[in-house]
């Protein structure tokens, strides 16, 4: 026991080290180049509009271009800087470059809290709170890491920069609030953030300048602005619903279920809110005035509120994935906050306890969003395959744009040996699922089988007809935390299952089978389903996906 608490300094930077290099192996291994959800309209549809023209006008109106209720100029101009370093729009070096912008929040929060503390034990609980497997969501996804993510690390490191010593350092934070401003929908906030934290400091110049640029800066975002309707619930629902919702961005790190909602996120908000308001009346007006410190946490805590009200004004709902890297901000804030506050006799305790309870929090991270991290990759390749193969004519949506892509001689987002293995498969008489069960029921087809063995690593549903094919995720059922326990570390049972609805395939004759890419081979299921009416296309064909008029 002595000797690890001898080496205890030594122990905890080797798990915070380890921690934040696994989650940084699995962003390189999941990442693929295939386009998902808003990839195609806010990254696929601007690279090729903006390229097709050649008015310097058109081309800047592209950049700044509304997307749903944002303007996401950062992610375009990264995806601008990687097409001509490298010629082509791959996802997965977006990805990279948007997984480097939570990196960079716990750089900054890591900074801080050994500036607090001159403790390197202080970092510990910094690095297991931010690079967790609950982010993988947004993560490996390019557009919400470049947005989503993006949005949250500039507006920390502007607040960061301008509440140093120094008019360089005070420059380049106002300049990286003007890239915050149209990184996303909640980008504008930080003017507010910039111009309390001035006023908090009693700087007259720095009031003007912030007002000035942030006035000009939020004018620019709302030129030309559209605000779209998305849901019918009425104003008076979204504001009886927005203390709720605030609570529970703020407080979602702590929500693992994300379904429906759930009173834990909020309790959490209110305890992290509760928590760090009372660290900042400890702290008085007065010290608050004179610490840089205090400032940048006051600064980044308030932007997480702000950023809280536009998602309840404009979401109505706390559950979504891409929302906890707010949540992780306020977390982080209120652990430095604590931090300050604390006496430097029971540091050492207390670096002990935190760095339990948070490798505990990442484990448990790691439990619960791991094997929903293989299931997006799964989802994507399924997503892919359907599109690739669906019966569709060569002016489907998503041909437009490979079409479109080619002409302009960018490489399209692909991976080509998924679709060649696709292709490239055979039937095998000679196996089978074991268990099998078949459920139809009105308007949906599920089947189930047992893999006792382990042989299907990966597996999709496959529904051919005579012009194509659509392809589905099948899904390994989740053991219980208990149950991973006792199986020595099983993520999953021995249970796969499928569930499709019909309103997810067009008209036709489909026979069902079981794709295995990893044996390159198709299992027949001796079945076949007709469905007789056609749906909408998967993809829209509008460019940039909204209505309003380049």
């Amino acid at each position: 026991m002595s000797a690890i608490l001898k080496y205890s300094r030594l122990i905890w930077l080797l798990v915070a080290i380890c921690c934040a290099a696994t989650l940084s192996f699995f962003i390189f291994e999941a990442a693929l180049d295939i386009p998902f959800i808003d990839d195609y309209n806010a990254l696929l549809d601007f690279i090729i509009q903006y390229l097709r023209t050649d008015s310097t006008e058109e081309k800047i109106h592209f950049i700044f271009r509304q997307h749903n209720e944002h303007r996401i100029v950062y992610a375009r101009l990264i995806l601008l800087l990687d097409y001509y370093v490298f010629g082509c729009t791959n996802l997965r070096h977006l990805i990279f470059l948007g997984s480097i912008s939570l990196f960079l929040i716990t750089v900054i929060f890591c900074v801080e809290a050994y500036k607090y503390s001159k403790n390197t034990l202080s970092i510990v609980p910094v690095i297991l709170l931010s690079l967790h497997f609950q982010h993988m969501g947004s993560l490996l996804w390019a557009t919400s890491a470049l947005q989503n993510i993006g949005v949250t690390s500039l507006a920390c490191l502007a607040i960061w920069l301008l509440t140093r010593h120094g008019v360089f350092w005070q420059c380049m934070g106002i300049i990286f609030a003007f890239i915050t401003t149209f990184a996303s929908g909640t980008g504008p906030f930080i003017w507010v953030v910039l111009l309390l934290i001035a006023l908090f400091g009693r700087n007259v110049l720095k009031c003007v300048v912030i007002t000035v640029l942030g006035t000009g800066s939020i004018l620019l975002f709302f030129h030309s602005y559209r605000f779209p309707i998305t849901e019918n619930t009425s104003i008076t629902g979204r504001l009886a619903a927005m203390p709720e919702v605030i609570l529970g961005v703020i407080g979602g790190t702590f929500d693992i279920h994300e379904k429906g909602a759930s009173l834990i996120p909020v309790v959490a908000g209110v305890l992290l809110v509760l928590i760090f308001t009372f660290c900042i009346a400890r702290t008085g007006l007065a010290a608050l005035r004179k610490d840089p410190a205090c400032q940048f946490l006051l600064g980044v805590f308030l932007f997480g509120i702000l950023s809280a009200i536009a998602i309840s004004l404009g979401r109505g709902s706390y559950v979504e994935n891409r929302y906890k890297v707010i949540s992780t901000l306020c977390v982080l804030a209120t652990y430095n906050m604590v931090l300050l506050k604390l006496s430097r006799k029971r540091l050492k305790i207390w670096f002990n306890v935190a760095g339990i309870a948070c490798l505990g929090l990442w484990l448990l991270f790691f439990w619960r969003y791991y094997p929903e991290m293989l299931e997006y990759e799964s989802v994507r390749t399924a997503d892919h395959l359907s599109l690739l193969n669906s019966p569709q004519t060569t002016h489907s949506p998503f041909q437009q744009r490979i079409n479109a892509l080619k002409e302009l001689g960018i490489k399209s987002p692909d991976d080509a040996q998924i679709q060649q293995t696709f292709i490239s498969s055979n039937y095998k008489n000679d196996m089978g699922l074991p268990s099998l069960k078949i459920l139809k029921k009105k308007n949906k087809y599920a089947i189930k089988w047992r893999d006792s063995l382990g042989l299907f690593k990966e597996c999709y549903l496959v529904l051919k007809s005579d012009r194509g094919s659509f392809v589905f995720p099948v899904r390994k059922k989740r053991n219980l935390l208990s149950d991973f326990f006792r199986s020595g570390g099983q993520f999953y049972t021995a249970e796969r299952e499928v569930c499709i609805s019909y309103d997810w395939i067009q008209k036709g004759r489909y026979t069902i089978s079981v794709y295995l890419p990893d044996q390159t081979c198709f299992i027949s299921i001796q079945d076949t389903i007709v469905i007789d009416k056609n749906v909408k296309p998967w993809l829209s064909p509008r460019w940039f996906n909204d209505a309003y008029a380049p």
